[in-house]
């Protein structure tokens, strides 16, 4: 017993983060035609006071985004994407929440991973490549998502218009294949969308990591553990010495 007190305690000791100023969290995301997928997480020091409660892309500690393809492949992943040129990205601290209803160049919209190439971006579209998931462009007034391949560089047919996916929150997807802008890829008979007909497109979900003091608690119950087997050992020693 004592020796798994030592172990336990040793274990959660070690897994307190030295920078107890640090928040973290989590984000996931999945298409609502296709169903690739978003999966990243990022930081910040809340310590500090934001402008708004609004943590902006420059206040970030860091920033990861993995892309995936519908059946669950890595496709590509950005490290550090917050120092990547063209990121736009905008964490509500009071409703925990990655502002993405805005254009993707605004400060309540969203570009993550390669620069945006979207005809109203102003990048040369011969320099087009990598892999974007961001928010509705300024021509559009409906709250949207999308995933694009810019140089189609993995290949995969066309969920929604000219895009690989997209996500409407407002609309279900019954609707979006009313407009005749699904891919044909994804419509009997080659295919169906992931999402029922009847469910409406999803924003980015964002799930906060346990932070250190959170963690605390668990380091006292180690402790707990270890000052309980101390004592057991040293009770076991005594009525051995007693029998003696």
């Amino acid at each position: 017993m004592l020796r798994k007190s030592l172990v336990i305690g040793l274990a959660l000791g070690l897994a307190i983060p030295a920078r107890a100023e640090a928040i973290e969290f989590n984000f996931d995301w999945t298409g609502q035609i296709a169903g690739f997928q978003v999966s990243g997480s990022f930081g910040y020091d809340e310590t500090q006071s934001y402008l708004g409660g609004i943590v902006r892309t420059d206040d970030l500690d860091f920033l990861n985004i993995s892309f995936f393809a519908p059946d669950g492949t890595l496709l590509q992943t950005y490290a550090d994407n917050h120092l990547d040129p063209g990121v736009n990205f905008n964490f509500d601290t009071d409703t925990q929440e990655i502002l993405q209803a805005g254009s993707y160049n605004e400060p309540d919209g969203l570009n993550l991973g390669a620069p945006n190439f979207d005809r109203e971006s102003g990048n040369d579209p011969s320099l087009a490549s990598g892999l974007s998931f961001w928010s509705k462009p300024p021509r559009s007034s409906t709250p949207h998502l999308h995933i694009d391949d810019w140089a189609d560089e993995f290949g995969f047919p066309l969920g929604f218009s000219s895009h690989e996916d997209v996500a409407f929150p407002p609309f279900t997807t019954q609707q979006l294949i009313d407009t005749g802008r699904v891919g044909d890829a994804y419509l009997p008979p080659n295919g169906q969308p992931v999402t029922p007909l009847n469910k409406t497109g999803q924003f980015a979900q964002v799930t906060a990591v346990p932070e250190p003091a959170s963690l605390l608690g668990l380091l006292g119950i180690g402790s707990s553990l270890l000052a309980t087997g101390l004592r057991r050992r040293q009770g076991a020693h005594r009525v051995e010495a007693t029998k003696a």
